[in-house]
């Protein structure tokens, strides 16, 4: 097959979930068929990686991501598009022209759109065979926000974005014709939202994990100390992060004494002050390599209160034999069992006391630690999702040439 990708993620490297998962699909797609990739740069050092993706590539282009302006006119005017905000203010016409160019050059057979802010680039196309990769159910991202915002002003400034956000995914998602989903419960909400119009094939594709994970041989661990990764500039994984630094960790420390956490990820232009006065934790900031930081953690604690997808950061501790302690929400679409691979709490009284069971129990670290990584091993491995992901568009792409053939 002839495969043009777009994505909005640049896909090198794969430091953070979306593209980590990015990464993985399109490199196998690009050693079974031949791929074309566009994508959006979110760094300068990002051109720097082009030659890593000529590996499995046959041509690729990045254009810089336009930057928004919050306080520009057009984030005023906006306000009465039918487009949410970030679509807007982060469309880049270059890509546009380019994807429309490639596909009146060449005939593709498949277009595949990773995340939703690629999708309005691949439904222009004129490609016979369109499918999504959506990495999270956006507007159930912004419904969240909606349901937790403190305080009336903050429920009614996400209402409306939510509202607009829905319809413009119902209306892009349903001229695909498959979807792919990273959850069970992804998928039943996509199912729903399109369930007025035309229904494309909604499959689930879960994330995983690069198997070399399974078999780097961890650190010893350092007891008392935790771990928690992802970029505070993802505002999820700051809220979590504030959770951590200003509930979690001070009743631990009442407990336990000298109690540490580790937070890694990118802070740039992130306001820090909010943790000044925290005691005994340790911003590392991006780090090449989270496999030290996380296998030599007594665990990983992972307090989300909102966001969507499946958690990669929770998928690499468990394949490096580091427990995790996580709200439901944080471990959302995963295959886990509470007190068998995981240790769950709804709120902060019980994540402590979750967190307690482990420092105060090495052996129930361990077990979880073990049946954590045994699930790994046998269901989140991305070769095997990557060839699922293959086994879609493939399938898809051969029921409408079938269907074409009878008309």
């Amino acid at each position: 097959m002839k495969i043009l990708a777009i994505s909005t993620w640049f896909p090198y490297p794969p430091d953070n979930g979306s593209k980590t998962r990015a990464y993985n699909l399109l490199r196998h797609l690009g050693a079974r068929h031949t791929l074309d990739l566009l994508a959006l740069s979110q760094t300068d050092r990002d051109m720097d990686y082009l030659d890593r993706l000529w590996g499995f590539c046959r041509r690729c282009h990045a254009v810089p991501e336009p930057r928004f302006d919050p306080s520009g006119i057009r984030s005023w005017t906006g306000f009465f598009s039918p487009t949410p905000r970030y679509f807007r203010e982060h469309h880049a016409p270059e890509i546009e022209d380019i994807a429309a160019r490639w596909a009146s050059e060449e005939r593709y057979d498949a277009v595949v759109a990773v995340t939703l802010g690629a999708a309005p680039y691949a439904v222009k196309l004129n490609v016979p065979f369109k499918l999504l990769d959506q990495h999270n159910v956006e507007s159930e991202v912004i419904k969240r926000k909606w349901r937790s915002g403190r305080g009336m002003l903050r429920r009614l400034r996400w209402l409306p974005t939510w509202l607009k956000s829905q319809r413009f995914e119902r209306k892009i998602a349903s001229c695909f014709d498959a979807i792919a989903v990273v959850s069970e419960r992804e998928r039943e909400l996509m199912e729903l939202m399109l369930r007025d119009g035309r229904v494309p094939k909604v499959a689930v594709v879960p994330n995983g994990v690069d198997p070399s994970l399974l078999s780097y041989r961890p650190r010893a661990k350092e007891s008392g100390v935790f771990a928690f990764t992802g970029a505070l500039t993802y505002a999820p994984n700051y809220d979590a992060a504030t959770c951590l630094c200003r509930d979690i960790l001070p009743a631990l420390r009442t407990r336990f004494g000298d109690v540490r956490l580790r937070i890694t990820g990118s802070t740039d232009g992130v306001d820090l002050s909010e943790f000044s006065g925290a005691r005994g934790v340790e911003f590392t900031g991006y780090v090449d390599d989270i496999r030290p930081v996380v296998s030599s953690a007594w665990a990983l604690v992972v307090p989300l209160r909102y966001g969507g997808g499946t958690r990669v950061k929770i998928l690499e501790a468990m394949a490096l034999g580091t427990p995790v302690v996580s709200t439901p929400m944080g471990a959302e679409g995963l295959d886990v069992i509470d007190g068998t691979h995981i240790l769950l709490g709804d709120d902060v009284a019980e994540l402590v006391e979750q967190t307690t069971r482990l420092l105060a129990d090495p052996g129930l670290a361990a077990r979880i630690a073990d049946n954590a990584r045994e699930l790994v091993r046998e269901r989140y491995q991305w070769p095997s999702i990557a060839e699922r992901f293959e086994g879609l568009l493939v399938s898809i792409r051969e029921m409408e040439v079938a269907r074409n053939a009878r008309d």
